[in-house]
């Protein structure tokens, strides 16, 4: 499963990828990874003709902030996916969701499994969504004494409290061990 590094790598690698470029009709092949919205027409109606206008980590998620003030939050889980194709591509059997892009690729979310899941957020669900999280790890505000501070407020073995997501956002199974 993809965790804090790897994600971090996939955002920057799609903020670069995808900045300034515009989204079209989206096809959603397989509407079980969408959360927040069962809809497909309205999901994929709410994302087009907006901008990326950046890609960022908060967490597990990649965010693909959008033009039109909404987050396209990703959470791939242990096989999704986000690739970016040259030209027009309609997908293969596991992919999930297509989006056009304006300056000719295509955008996939692919997951083998269909563990992840992808949510088209407003500000309001947005802020609710990222309450719930801890501190960043790679944050100015987590240093030592924090990091010690969440430990001693806790009675649950190490592993456990560091890969809570309500006290440190984006540490799994992996980095905690």
């Amino acid at each position: 499963m993809p965790e804090l590094p790897e994600t971090e790598t996939i955002a920057r690698d799609l903020d670069a990828a995808l900045r300034g470029v515009r989204l079209g009709l989206a096809t959603v092949i397989r509407p079980d990874v969408l959360r927040g919205e069962r809809d497909a027409a309205a999901f994929a109606a709410r994302s087009e003709g907006a901008t990326v206008t950046r890609v960022w980590r908060r967490a597990k998620l990649v965010v693909v902030e959008l033009s039109n003030a909404l987050r396209l939050a990703v959470q791939p889980r242990f096989t999704g996916a986000l690739l970016i194709h040259k030209g027009a591509f309609l997908g293969d059997e596991f992919t999930c969701i297509v989006w056009p892009l304006s300056d000719g690729r295509t955008l996939t979310y692919r997951d083998v499994r269909r563990l992840g899941t992808v949510a088209l957020l407003n500000d309001a669900q947005w802020s609710a969504y990222e309450r719930a999280l801890g501190v960043e790890p790679l944050g100015e505000v987590f240093t030592a004494d924090s990091l010690s501070g969440i430990l001693r407020s806790s009675r649950q073995a190490v592993k456990a409290v560091l890969m809570d997501q309500r006290r440190i956002a984006g540490i799994g199974n992996i980095y905690a061990t």
